[in-house]
């Protein structure tokens, strides 16, 4: 049986609700017809792993085991759109040591094992809306502080430093409700 799995980072409960209302300032302005993201389904992502088999599962929970496993912090500061995805996300420029090291392992790790391998250079970003069709309101990105300023969000947070004691593997499943992601096994940063 082929699971859909990625690793990934979840944010706090407290960042999940400043994520919420940050989607509620942003949604009647830019993305009134894109669905929101589910408070559930909020995370960073590492690597997308694409379809895995059971043994791949096994493999690639051995590997993850041998990985160095930093703790670390990202600034996420921008609102991006990716059209090509359809998607608005809250991103940020700035990737530690640690963080671009987890991220060069994991896309290794995928490679031996023969699973999906990202072909963008690793972007640190939390999804906010998918199906979302650019509105022109601005090019690619703009930081939460320049969106307020020109009165699109009324966003209460400039920025969301993320800093996980964890590193998640998820399930990604597709039901009546959506997408949904569950946790099937985590490690602890170091």
């Amino acid at each position: 049986m082929l699971q859909r799995l990625f690793l990934g980072f979840a944010p706090t409960c407290i960042q999940r609700q400043q994520l919420l209302q940050l989607q509620q300032s942003l949604r009647s302005q830019l993305a009134p017809h894109a669905n929101p993201v589910t408070q559930a389904n909020l995370h960073l992502t590492l690597a997308f792993l694409g379809l895995v088999n059971q043994t791949q599962l096994a493999q690639l929970i051995q590997g993850v085991d041998k990985l160095s496993k930093p703790k670390f912090t990202v600034t996420l500061d921008s609102i991006a759109v990716w059209p090509k995805a359809q998607v608005y996300c809250l991103k940020g420029e700035n990737v530690s040591t640690e963080l671009a090291l987890l991220a060069s392992q994991a896309q290794d790790l995928a490679k031996q094992l023969q699973l999906h391998r990202s072909e963008h250079p690793f972007r640190p970003h939390i999804s906010l809306f998918r199906k979302a069709k650019s509105l022109g309101v601005f090019e690619n990105e703009l930081t939460l502080r320049e969106l307020a300023q020109r009165d699109l969000a009324h966003a209460q947070m400039t920025a969301l430093t993320l800093a996980p004691e964890q590193l998640h593997l998820y399930l990604s499943t597709s039901g009546d409700c959506g997408v949904e992601y569950q946790i099937l096994h985590s490690w602890s940063l170091e």
